[in-house]
């Protein structure tokens, strides 16, 4: 199972997901037999329901109190195969309206493993389906279905359920190793990123000399560690927040604020080893000390 992508959150939230379709299956196998004629519930659907809603319950539980366990999503997607085949059977086998419900195990089992694992699932819940039909079509388990339907009918319907099974599992599969090899990606250039930052940061806080930015309303975002020794400030917070400057730099009243903020130092012209830049919405200028 690829742990970097079943995470902790993805099953909570799938065991909250089977909750809430249990629950819609609980009332579609409650209420839809009202309106068929001759069609009635099994007498053991509540109880499979009730069973299948405390297991989840359990997975929710076991989640919570072992969170780095690998096995949980095995364990969830071997019991929802179960289950499903089991409700199948319950209301009807090849007649039954459930069957779709397959169909959401092999996507969740293609998300939570690799493609060949989604495949074996898939062929995992083919043959349950098919030997669970088959034995009821012969009389080996007690039938559940009103009619049996000519075996040429059972097996187009039963290559029908292959084919869709396999189909399902290898879209799947194919859109999230696609999702995942983006998600590489993405990642690989967010450490880039993050490299280049902390790189560019060691720049400016290397300077020899001081480098001062604000944005255009004259709020200080940056100041390296040699601009806070010409300006007589330490730990870098003295100069942020509210404390402000003139957005346009080379005006006098501008360097006159400056001067106040930085007490016996000032700031260099433009051409005398100093100066000043404007770019993307931010103000940058160099400081020095004033010779004596």
């Amino acid at each position: 199972m690829d742990q970097s992508f079943a995470t902790k959150a993805w099953l909570e939230w799938l065991a909250r997901v089977r909750l809430l379709t249990i629950t819609l299956i609980l009332t579609v196998g409650v209420v839809w037999p009202q309106y068929v004629p001759g069609l009635s519930p099994n007498r053991f659907f509540l109880t499979l329901i009730i069973f299948w809603i405390t297991v989840g319950i359990l997975h929710l539980i076991l989640l919570r109190w072992l969170p780095r366990a690998s096995w949980h999503g095995g364990m969830q997607v071997a019991g929802d195969v179960v289950m499903v085949t089991l409700l199948v059977y319950l209301t009807g086998s090849q007649e039954s309206y459930f069957i779709s419900l397959y169909l959401l195990v092999i996507i969740v089992g293609s998300i939570v493993f690799s493609r060949r694992v989604a495949f074996f699932n898939a062929a995992v819940c083919f043959s349950l389906l098919t030997a669970l039909t088959l034995l009821a079509y012969t009389g080996k388990l007690p039938r559940t279905s009103t009619a049996l339907p000519p075996i040429e009918n059972l097996r187009t319907w039963l290559v029908m359920n292959l084919l869709g099974f396999l189909a399902v599992a290898y879209l799947t599969s194919l859109l999230v190793h696609s999702l995942r090899s983006k998600g590489q990606e993405l990642e690989e250039k967010r450490e880039e990123l993050l490299s280049l930052q902390d790189f560019t940061q060691d720049i400016i806080h290397s300077m020899r000399g001081g480098l001062i930015t604000t944005d255009l309303a004259g709020v200080i975002l940056l100041l390296n560690r040699t601009g806070e020794e010409i300006l007589g400030h330490t730990g870098g917070g003295a100069l942020s927040g509210n404390q402000r400057v003139a957005a346009a730099l080379g005006n006098r009243r501008t360097q006159r604020l400056c001067l106040q903020l930085s007490g016996p130092y000032g700031l260099a012209p433009a051409g005398a080893g100093g100066g000043h830049q404007r770019a993307h919405g931010r103000v940058g200028t160099s400081l020095r000390r004033d010779r004596p």
